[in-house]
């Protein structure tokens, strides 16, 4: 129960934004759309909803506005996700960044089709490392985000999340 709530606050907060540090801080960024890993679904504009599927990369701030209400958030619980939120911006951000300037450089390698398979897949290999670090900022974010909720709110964050997501989203089958 603990590991499915994790997940449902990582892809409440992160599930559609990762795509672009600037989606997860609440500017808008270039989303690949389709991978959950990167940007496959997006929320609300207001970011105070669960997502709709609507054409939007903001994430769904659920500390805030109706859902802090809905959710029975406090303003100091909602202040220190914000303050999770804001610190760890920047490192977002810089992780997008990186992965823009190697997914930039490998398209351009494959697109002139001239470098060998080894140059090739150490791009491939420095781009997934840069992902995965981005990956891992975002998760630890999440989890420090969950640690303030009681275990009430996390369910009735899961809840939330669950009626508000559209059907066929999974993030566990979307690829």
């Amino acid at each position: 129960m603990a590991r499915h709530l994790a997940w449902v606050l990582t892809a409440a907060l992160a599930y559609g934004a990762p795509a672009s540090a600037a989606a997860v801080c609440g500017h808008e960024g270039d989303l690949e759309q389709g991978d959950p890993q990167r940007g496959g679904q997006v929320h609300d504009r207001d970011g105070d909803h669960p997502p709709s599927g609507k054409d939007d990369h903001r994430p769904w701030k659920f500390w805030q506005g109706d859902s802090k209400v809905q959710l029975g958030i406090t303003n100091q619980q909602s202040g220190d996700i914000e303050q999770i939120f804001q610190a760890t911006l920047p490192k977002l951000e810089a992780a997008k960044d990186k992965i823009d300037k190697l997914e930039a450089t490998l398209s351009q390698t494959i697109k002139d089709n001239t470098a060998d398979l080894a140059t090739v897949a150490q791009q491939v290999d420095r781009l997934e490392a840069a992902r995965a670090e981005l990956y891992k900022t975002r998760t630890l974010m999440l989890y420090r985000m969950r640690g303030v909720l009681s275990p009430d709110q996390r369910v009735k964050l899961q809840a939330a999340w669950e009626a508000g997501r559209p059907k066929g989203n999974d993030p566990a089958v979307r690829r």
